[in-house]
């Protein structure tokens, strides 16, 4: 019996930290990305090794033009060249063209764009529909603010024209918000125990008694089900029309 109370216990305990847990893990993964290297050694040693056989490469090369100069392959050489470089010039002037807000072309504005925005309508109209509700919970309040803080830092990171914002900044925020969606979690738990929030359990788990609990255990007499299934629905629709 002890070791039964115990396991309750840490079950309790358990489901009171995991959405804490899982608060912090949310909050965390829209800057996660800040907290891995922006690249790997093995990467790091390829391209140092790629920069020096070019550069071998490169004394190579101008030593062949130097011996081919006068010669109609050198002259044929130089001629492509001149018709690369204005090809190339013309490439990055469409390059500059297609650039929307420092992203490369309209689309990868869009995908970067598309889920901020996103979030900002949802955090803002839920906002507003937790300050017109009836009875305001603190807990939903602060959790779309925050919502709302990490759109709006995205927002003037797509639309701001200076270089990429500072690793210090990312990690700043990402500890701000992960505190505020804790201490979110907290009051949303607490609202569970105001009259509101009790009422509201109390209705859930009636329901959940008349719809779920009465057909598994079979508390009703085989010949009374279609009956008590009637006044059920009527109860349930007269409840949700007077709601």
């Amino acid at each position: 019996m002890v070791v039964d109370k115990e396991e309750m216990t840490i079950t309790r305990k358990a489901r009171q930290i995991i959405p804490y847990i899982i608060a912090v893990i949310c909050s965390t993964a829209f800057f996660a990305f800040e907290y891995s290297p922006d690249v790997t050694e093995s990467y790091k040693f390829a391209k140092q090794n790629h920069l020096e056989k070019k550069k071998a490469r490169t004394i190579a090369l101008k030593a062949l033009k130097e011996y081919g100069k006068g010669s109609v392959e050198y002259d044929n050489y130089l001629k492509e060249k001149i018709a690369t470089d204005k090809a190339w010039k013309e490439l990055l002037k469409v390059k500059e063209n297609d650039r929307v807000f420092g992203f490369t072309n309209l689309q990868q504005f869009l995908a970067e764009f598309g889920w901020v925005l996103g979030v900002f309508i949802y955090s803002l109209f839920n906002l507003l529909r937790s300050f017109l509700a009836r009875s305001r919970d603190f807990g939903s309040i602060m959790l779309h603010s925050t919502l709302i803080i990490i759109a709006c830092f995205y927002l003037f990171w797509i639309f701001q024209p200076f270089q990429d914002l500072s690793k210090f900044s990312y990690y700043l925020v990402s500890i701000l918000t992960g505190i505020l969606i804790s201490f979110s979690v907290y009051f949303m738990s607490l609202y569970r125990f105001t009259d509101v929030g009790r009422l509201q359990n109390t209705i859930k788990n009636l329901f959940s008694f008349m719809f779920i609990e009465i057909e598994e255990r079979e508390f009703i007499k085989q010949d009374k089900k279609e009956e008590f299934k009637e006044k059920r629905l009527e109860l349930a629709k007269n409840a949700l029309d007077n709601e």
